[in-house]
């Protein structure tokens, strides 16, 4: 009980002074729940990912300001053992998951989101994939997608400038993966954010109109292609495994594709 009282008192110190605090994974039925950081809500400057006109010309949407509520994602990506318990059980694909500490990569959106559907009923909590916004906060640093406005381009020439910024933010980065906690951790404590495996989201890629100003006149998402993140944004089929090899719709393909999920406290359990 006292060992209770303390870290609730904790946790409310740290969400009134605006910090993320580490939450350890107690065990429920053998399945041990993910460490997770708690992120405080905060303001990011957000630009929609997709093909968007203005003025019946190919244009890149205006940045603004998206308040992020306050919320739970895990520490390090799901694992290849982590994942693989889902696989045992019958409710994930077997992608070749292999063992060990490293991050389970080899996966698309679909086997994210069965992951997170198996971790939801092994648990009793609500597990999913974070929102673009969600996961754009939770990089903080890391996130290296601050795209110049690149106006009127026409669509090759916006494609390609998007190609030559995700180089440009990789540098001579290898794509050998490392062991969790590898690549380190951002300033929320969250790891491996600024490494080789980009991190599906539940964003998806959006066609729309812009307004004279740049900002979003109207839009609509296409969920096809879903966006993931990692040292830029990507936009990749969602049934894509390896989008080195080909599936990603706009810029620089990711290394590696993998995941990482957010407990929500708000929403119903899943059946």
């Amino acid at each position: 009980m006292r060992k209770s009282f303390i870290l609730a008192g904790v946790v409310m110190a740290a969400a009134l002074g605006g910090l993320a605090i580490t939450v350890p994974g107690p065990e429920r039925d053998g399945v041990t729940r993910p460490e997770t950081v708690r992120i405080a809500p905060g303001q990011i400057a957000f630009r929609p990912l997709g093909n968007f006109s203005r003025a019946g010309k190919a244009s890149t949407p205006g940045v603004r300001q998206v308040e992020v509520p306050g919320f739970e994602i895990m520490k390090f990506q799901v694992s290849r053992a982590e994942y693989l318990a889902c696989v045992a059980d019958g409710a994930c694909e077997d992608v070749g998951t292999g063992t060990g500490r490293y991050a389970q990569t080899m996966v698309n959106w679909a086997d994210a989101t069965a992951y997170a559907a198996w971790l939801t009923r092994q648990t009793g909590e609500t597990w999913r994939l974070p929102s673009e916004a969600e996961w754009q906060r939770a990089a903080a640093e890391r996130q290296g997608d601050a795209a110049p406005d690149e106006g009127e381009l026409d669509p090759g020439t916006r494609m390609l400038s998007q190609y030559e910024r995700g180089v440009l933010l990789r540098g001579s980065s290898s794509p050998a993966l490392r062991p969790q906690g590898g690549f380190g951790e951002n300033s929320l404590g969250l790891a491996d954010l600024g490494g080789n495996v980009w991190e599906w989201t539940d964003g998806c890629m959006a066609t729309g109109r812009l307004a004279a100003d740049g900002s979003v006149e109207a839009s609509e998402p296409y969920c096809g292609v879903r966006i993931a993140g990692g040292r830029h944004r990507a936009a990749v089929i969602d049934f894509v495994r390896d989008a080195s090899v080909g599936g990603c719709a706009v810029g620089l393909p990711p290394d590696h594709l993998g995941f990482r999920l957010v407990r929500d406290t708000r929403a119903p359990r899943r059946p």
